[in-house]
């Protein structure tokens, strides 16, 4: 059985597909050989796609009169992943976190009052809202913005399930909801169901998820559902990494929310790590970066300790 990787890329604008896949790829190598080298040919020999929607988000932002410098921001990534792979294993401490420069006290804030608070009274979701515009319009069924976005990642699961392959799935931020609702749909959906009922994903990790937001979970696929159809029902285990003061993933813990789904036998485990992410962006301090969290110790250890597993 061979080893397969879906990369799922975050929110926001992003670089071309080829040069984004290059700076993912090289994030994760970097974790797994500064850590795991001995995992790094297990690495190496896996099949890997890059689940990229970005073309359909630079759109969207676009049209809403966001701005785009391509070239300053593969430059922005490019020293940020410098930076980043100048640190050591035992760097990545809430010491050094506190140390970088530009940190954000709004979004900190929200990040430190926490879901529990923010998202009774609808306040978290309206802020993240107003951040993250593309993660509203996912769910805006007067747009096909939603659909567009899965779209990319059905083709490589499909091949990989088809293949009978042992799966992880690598996804951030937007990328998490979009990795959710895909699976849902394989396991739920009639289209997918009797193709791939017994197909699983043997690890999904999410970085940076929004996914334990109220409003996220009422609009997931099966939200309305009843019982297991609520929830997929092909993933045996769940990873989830949040980063302190990651206003998207302002919810850190997604074992509590989704206990439903270990109740149901429908997942073997949901485990939470929370972590310090000591990216930068611009000079400043940006919790919420995907390369920092492909890069981290504990990411780069969920990783390496899937490829050094056989089943």
């Amino acid at each position: 059985m061979a080893n397969a990787i879906l990369f799922v890329h975050g929110r926001s604008t992003k670089p071309a597909k080829a040069a984004l896949w290059r700076l993912w790829l090289a994030a994760t190598r970097h974790g797994i050989a500064r850590d795991h080298p001995a995992r790094l040919d297990a690495f190496t020999a896996a099949r890997k796609e890059f689940v990229y929607y970005g073309d359909v988000s630079n759109a969207y932002l676009r049209s809403r009169g966001t701005s785009y410098d391509e070239a300053r921001d593969v430059a922005g990534r490019k020293l940020s992943l410098q930076q980043l792979r100048a640190l050591p294993a035992d760097a990545f401490t809430k010491e050094n976190y506190e140390r970088l420069p530009g940190k954000n006290a709004a979004l900190e804030l929200l990040a430190d009052v926490g879901a529990s608070t923010l998202g009774g009274l609808r306040i978290a979701g309206k802020l993240i809202e107003a951040a993250a515009p593309d993660i509203h319009e996912y769910w805006n069924f007067d747009s096909a913005f939603g659909t567009d976005v899965r779209f990319p990642m059905i083709a490589p699961l499909q091949r990989a399930m088809d293949r009978a392959d042992r799966i992880l799935v690598v996804s951030h931020s937007l990328g998490t909801l979009i990795a959710y609702d895909t699976l849902w749909k394989f396991s739920r959906a009639g289209e997918y169901r009797p193709r791939y009922t017994d197909k699983v994903v043997d690890t999904w990790i999410t970085l940076g998820s929004p996914l334990g937001d109220e409003t996220v979970k009422r609009k997931l696929k099966g939200a309305r559902a009843g019982g297991k159809r609520r929830f997929p029902a092909n993933v045996r285990h769940w990873h989830n990494v949040a980063a302190e003061d990651d206003y998207i993933s302002h919810d850190g813990t997604l074992a509590d929310d989704y206990r439903a789904m270990l109740d149901a036998a429908l997942v073997d485990s949901i485990t939470d790590h929370r972590i310090y992410n000591l990216a930068l962006r611009d000079g400043r301090s940006n919790p919420h970066h995907g390369l920092g969290y492909l890069v981290h110790p504990t990411v780069a250890r969920l990783i390496a300790d899937w490829l050094g597993k056989t089943s």
